[in-house]
């Protein structure tokens, strides 16, 4: 800024002296503004001599230097929020961490938007947050916040559908405790009912089958729920809503907890 201001002064005090050369009065009046000027650095004219064709490169340069501040200083934010709700020796936000944060921002630990930020963060287990993994979450949402308010904000209007069958089959490892090799029928039944709470299409056959999991009428219904049947449900609840139950064949490559599902629940319309 100061090279161009320096350019422009030259350019316009020869314009000046040509102009006035022989008015002496008026010569003077000029150069007492050009003093003025230089006094007053923060005083600044149009520059008259950009021509009109420069006009969106300058500003393009400007917009760029004002994105890089915005970039830097949400950096330090985010570095700033991780240092808040981490553990004391920083390299950790553990789960009294995640309460406080999700407390600080007017939302239930349990709610859709917890697991979305973990999903954005690509968290690798539940309770647990790294610092690369926090910041990678705040960054995703995106550079444009200062506050909590700011971050709330991004987070419920953040848009994921794009990413559905990424974030669903990640949801299903973050549910993963302590080295499982299999979410536990529980913890699978509450994350499938919290990951179609929200932006996605509910299957319409999903109720049905949380019902058929949670009741387990004839003690049939395993501990553990694979990562095969998990991956291959929204398949599943696609067919049966496209052809019904009656088009089912157990003679295909389901997972055997569908044949038994299909079997009960045809048992119940009969």
């Amino acid at each position: 800024m100061s090279h161009n201001y320096n350019s422009h002064s030259s350019v316009l005090t020869k314009h000046i002296k040509k102009k006035v050369k022989k008015d002496g009065e008026h010569h003077q009046s000029l150069n007492s503004r050009h003093t003025y000027r230089q006094m007053n650095p923060t005083t600044l004219e149009p520059r008259r001599d950009l021509p009109l064709h420069k006009i969106p490169e300058l500003l393009a340069k400007i917009t760029g230097t004002l994105s890089s501040t915005l970039s830097s200083s949400s950096i330090d934010y985010c570095e700033q929020l991780f240092e808040h709700y981490s553990d004391p020796n920083h390299q950790i936000m553990s789960l009294d961490g995640i309460l406080r944060f999700c407390t600080d921002l007017s939302i239930e630990p349990d709610s859709y938007e917890v697991l979305l930020f973990c999903f954005l963060c690509r968290a690798k287990q539940m309770y647990s947050l790294t610092k690369d993994e926090f910041i990678c979450g705040l960054k995703t949402l995106g550079n444009h916040f200062n506050n909590l308010f700011d971050l709330r904000t991004l987070l419920f209007n953040y848009q994921i559908l794009s990413y559905e069958k990424e974030f669903y089959i990640w949801t299903y490892h973050f549910g993963l405790i302590d080295g499982q090799r299999g979410l536990s029928t529980q913890n699978a039944i509450s994350l499938w009912r919290l990951f179609y709470s929200k932006d996605f299409e509910k299957p319409q056959i999903l109720d049905q089958w949380l019902n058929y999991l949670e009741n387990d009428i004839n003690n049939e219904i395993p501990k553990t729920i694979t990562c095969d049947t998990w991956t291959i449900f929204p398949q599943f609840a696609k067919f049966i809503q496209l052809n019904g139950y009656e088009s089912y064949d157990d003679n295909e490559a389901w997972p055997c907890l569908f044949d038994g599902f299909v079997e009960h629940y045809q048992k119940t319309i009969t």
